[in-house]
């Protein structure tokens, strides 16, 4: 190509100017602008060997690859197009800081193309946690004698690993990089328990002190947690819990089910009863501290499926063999 592409006519998808076949000193092969082009979208070298990496480990596994892709309307770009008979994915190393918000608009266009996209982000973005819907891993970029891109993968249970980019490459493209959260049961309407004894029968019962994961309400239930006692003041959330009531009793028949006091007491609040015996219970009485999901024993989703809040991790990614 070096000794025909002045006959080639190649030209750059950035600005339109010619460009020069190349070979950097450690072997890499790209295209460059001819000299005193003026180009305001230059790309770093850094980001050019990233993208020459994972393209080489897409080839590898005998995929589709095409760099600076492009929709025909112009809608997207892709640094690393993958195409599979069954799947589209683009891959992005992204080392230039840009504004969470314009990497979550690429992705819509991806979606909405029915591609799916990669971020390899080569800065830290605060307070964001792992999300399926985007996936986004860290990416540094390491230079010494010569550039060497790696993923870093955060544990909590270990030291961060990290993982060649042509590893990673290849594992995100063979389904070997997992997203690991809390159980979908964990996100679903709920009640939670704390381990109590009846004050009139003395048997162990499991007293239900709120139900979390339940539409938030400015007063009572600004987080998603509604005290139990308060649930009378949300009569939507009362026939939603009024239906579950024989689901969640047939899952677990220690439950303390939840009762209107009678008028005269009405002000009191939702009470408590007793699965054995049906004495009352005062949920007034309760510790506040109890509305702390650290403090909750089990959590029972209205289709009687129990869920234990000390076993929820944060969201995360993972591909180093701790995926199940």
């Amino acid at each position: 190509m070096k000794a025909s592409y002045r006959d080639l006519g190649l030209t750059t998808p950035c600005c339109g100017a010619a460009v020069i076949p190349v070979r950097s000193p450690t072997g890499w092969q790209f295209f460059r602008h001819k000299p005193n082009t003026v180009c305001t979208i230059r790309e770093s070298l850094a980001h050019i060997a990233c993208k020459s990496i994972m393209a080489r480990a897409a080839a590898r596994l005998g995929l589709d690859v095409t760099t600076e892709a492009r929709a025909d309307d112009g809608t997207w770009v892709a640094d690393v197009l993958v195409r599979h008979p069954d799947w589209t994915v683009a891959l992005e190393a992204q080392l230039s800081r840009i504004p969470l918000a314009a990497i979550e608009d690429r992705q819509e266009r991806y979606r909405e193309a029915g591609i799916r996209g990669a971020w390899l982000v080569g800065y830290d973005i605060a307070r964001l946690g792992a999300r399926r819907d985007l996936p986004l891993f860290r990416l540094e970029v390491k230079q010494a004698e010569r550039l060497a891109p790696a993923v870093i993968e955060s544990a909590p249970d270990r030291a961060p690993a990290r993982t060649d980019l042509a590893t990673f490459t290849e594992k995100l493209l063979t389904g070997r990089v997992r997203f690991k959260g809390p159980p979908s049961r964990a996100g679903a309407p709920s009640v939670a328990t704390v381990p109590s004894v009846c004050w009139k029968c003395c048997r162990d019962i499991d007293l239900v002190v709120a139900l979390v994961n339940f539409p938030a309400h400015t007063v009572f239930a600004p987080h998603g947690i509604l005290p139990a006692c308060d649930l009378g003041k949300l009569p939507e959330a009362l026939a939603v819990y009024q239906r579950a009531i024989s689901t969640l009793h047939g899952a677990c028949e220690s439950l303390t089910p939840l009762r209107r006091p009678p008028p005269s007491r009405i002000a009191t609040g939702m009470r408590a009863h007793c699965p054995w015996c049906d004495a009352a219970i005062s949920l007034q009485r309760v510790p506040e501290t109890t509305l702390a999901s650290c403090r909750w024993h089990l959590c029972w989703t209205l289709a009687g499926k129990p869920w234990a809040p000390s076993k929820l991790h944060s969201s995360r990614w993972t591909w180093n063999g701790s995926a199940d």
